[in-house]
């Protein structure tokens, strides 16, 4: 007996592995758009399909399979135009009703009648034809009974098909079995849970909820009764579970806030259902009166209070060269050598410069008047090439070019902007190392990690706690990269180096009521710290370094309230760091050796304890952005080269 079922099962499976094996050679890849799959008398389905080999197909139709029979759906046929990928078939809740009604002898059009769940077949014709060479000659009859000579037409089948399942629904959902708005500023949200089933053992799955607010609203500068409608689409895996969505005006009407919770003044929201299907019915709905107020997010709650900071970016006028600035002449020449002859059209500056430059060079040679007006004309150039040859004058136009960024780009842009500057500069430094043949030019850059909360921010107000109120009161993970450059002087002993760096972070929270209250609109401030430090370390075979830094920083921030920024700003302050550096060389010498050979001279791990002050050099009219208690904790890994 166990032998019986055994040969059974295993023909039952082969049967199944072949027919699938032969479906999938002709067809692939059917899927059905909306996935819910859902269809009502006047709603459409997309179906589309891959066919490996279009020459044979002739065509293409759907079929609706039922206990009582089989019925093509004749307006799907396609017989013509076939693609090898992304071929489209579309079903009509139409002709599905049609095909059904004629075939079943329906008298009644009620449609809700042939309401149910269908298996809907695909099905590809084949021409049957053999897809290798059916003509033989005389000379091949004798091998008539060879396999190998065989037409391959034997192996296709007339059809293929594949089956899906299709939710045929014609029945309008009922009322949401509950519904709740909270007010925001100059919006609502509602907040609403999906109708039962018929005989209540489950939730509907509805597709979206419209809803129809009436009162007065602003519109061109005057109030106006007005209704207006919205609509919002369900997340599919929430399709029977409660929906959130947030109303705003439209079309020129606004919301009025009513912090004064006058019940004349209110709105009355009403929201029905539409299934996935399609179908709704617009009497079936919940109502409930509400009202938009007036919230306050991290800007409004600091301004409302009292705050003194009033935005705005400060910018460096001008960069102290200091002993950084190198003789003009020998500067112009490392321009020459490290950045103009690095591209085609600056070699042939060069070219040109060396051909044609010694005419005028005369000229001016013999009159200082001339002299002195040459020399002022190529400020501007000396500047640009001490900001592209000089470690310093990188770091600056890591810094500079950032706030220029930040002053004109918009906040979801600012951070891409500065990371793409910040890394250009790098690239370009790394360039500079690799072609200079007199000095190697040595540096560093990290990953640093710390956790950061703007404790003091508050502390301008003795009676309140705008930042924490809307914030809270956890710390936030603020990652920075950092990159720079060792001064060549007393190297045996010391490691002196200059350092720019560049972080973010942001904190999220709940605008407020005038009550206190939190409320769900979202309101944000966003953190891009910047420094540039100098760090010292001694030098030495021991694997274990102390490390002392100082340096200046400057944090930029943006705050967004309502879907924009509501203020923006930056605030400068200093730091200086103490910590230890373990260098992890000694672990492993051989890798040690491997990254030697492609640049990195050393790779660390490290902490440092951070001291800070970012209140704008004590400015009474600034944010105070220092840490919790003015001090932090950093670590991370440093790679030197």
């Amino acid at each position: 007996m166990n032998k019986k079922l055994f040969l059974f099962l295993f023909a039952a499976f082969a049967t199944l592995f072949t027919l699938e094996a032969a479906t999938s050679d002709w067809l692939k890849n059917v899927s059905v758009s909306p996935k819910h799959a859902n269809l009502n008398y006047n709603g459409e389905l997309e179906i589309y399909y891959d066919l490996p080999d279009t020459d044979s197909v002739e065509e293409v139709y759907l079929v609706i399979s039922t206990g009582s029979g089989d019925y093509t759906i004749e307006a799907s046929g396609v017989d013509s135009g076939f693609a090898t990928v992304n071929n489209l078939i579309k079903l009509s809740g139409l002709d599905f009703y049609n095909t059904l009604k004629n075939n079943r002898d329906l008298e009644s059009d009620d449609k809700s009648a042939l309401d149910g769940t269908y298996t809907v077949d695909l099905v590809v014709k084949l021409d049957g034809s053999s897809s290798g060479n059916d003509e033989k000659n005389d000379d091949d009859e004798e091998n008539d009974d060879d396999d190998s000579g065989s037409s391959s037409s034997s192996s296709k089948p007339a059809s293929v098909s594949k089956s899906l399942s299709i939710l045929f629904d014609n029945k309008p959902p009922k009322a949401p079995s509950t519904i709740e708005i909270e007010g925001g500023n100059g919006s609502m949200l509602i907040r609403v849970a999906p109708p039962s089933t018929a005989d209540g053992s489950k939730k509907e799955q509805i597709g979206k909820y419209h809803a129809i607010i009436t009162g007065t609203f602003k519109h061109n500068g005057s109030e106006k009764e007005a209704t207006l409608e919205f609509e919002s689409e369900v997340d599919s895996d929430l399709y029977a579970k409660i929906w959130e969505f947030t109303v705003k005006g439209k079309d020129g009407y606004a919301f009025i806030n009513n912090d004064e919770n006058d019940p004349e003044k209110a709105y009355k929201v009403e929201v029905y259902a539409e299934d996935l299907a399609g179908n709704f019915d617009e009497n079936a709905t919940i109502a409930l009166d509400a009202s938009a107020v007036t919230t306050f997010g991290f800007w409004s709650n600091y301004a409302s209070k009292g705050g003194k900071d009033d935005g705005g970016f400060c910018f460096v006028a001008t960069a102290c060269f200091g002993s950084y600035f190198h003789p003009a002449v020998e500067l112009l020449r490392n321009f020459r050598d490290f950045f103009l002859s690095s591209f085609a059209l600056g070699r042939s500056f060069i070219g040109a410069y060396y051909r044609y430059g010694s005419y005028p060079a005369e000229i001016i040679k013999g009159s200082p008047l001339l002299k002195s007006l040459s020399r002022t004309a190529l400020m501007p150039l000396i500047a640009v090439a001490w900001f592209l040859t000089n470690p310093a004058g990188r770091i600056f136009g890591i810094l500079w070019l950032s706030l220029v960024l930040f002053s004109i780009l918009k906040p979801r842009r600012r951070g891409v902007a500065v990371l793409f500057v910040f890394f250009a500069l790098l690239l370009g430094a790394g360039d500079l190392q690799a072609k200079s043949k007199k000095n190697s030019v040595h540096g560093e850059f990290s990953f640093t990690n710390s956790f950061y909360y703007p404790k003091e921010i508050d502390s301008e107000f003795s009676d309140g706690s705008p930042f924490k109120d809307v914030a809270g009161s956890e710390m936030r993970y603020l990652p920075s990269l950092t990159y720079g450059f060792a001064v060549p002087v007393a190297e045996k002993y010391i490691r002196w180096s200059f350092v720019g760096g560049i972080g973010y972070t942001r904190f999220k929270g709940r605008a407020l009521q005038s009550d206190g209250t939190r409320t769900k609109d979202r309101t944000t401030m966003h953190f891009i710290p910047l420094m540039a430090e100098t760090k010292l370390r001694p030098v030495y075979s021991f694997p274990l370094y102390p490390v002392v830094s100082i340096g200046i920083d400057y944090f930029t921030w943006w705050i967004r309230e309502k879907g924009k920024t509501a203020q923006s700003g930056g605030t400068f302050g200093f730091h200086g760091t103490v910590g230890l550096k373990v260098s992890l060389n000694w672990i492993d010498p051989d890798s040690a050796k491997k990254m030697e050979d492609g640049g990195i001279t050393d790779t660390a791990l490290f902490v440092d304890y951070r001291f800070e002050k970012i209140d704008d050099f004590g400015k009474s009219a600034s944010f105070d952005l220092s840490d919790m208690s003015s001090h932090r904790f950093e670590f991370g890994i440093v790679f030197e080269f």
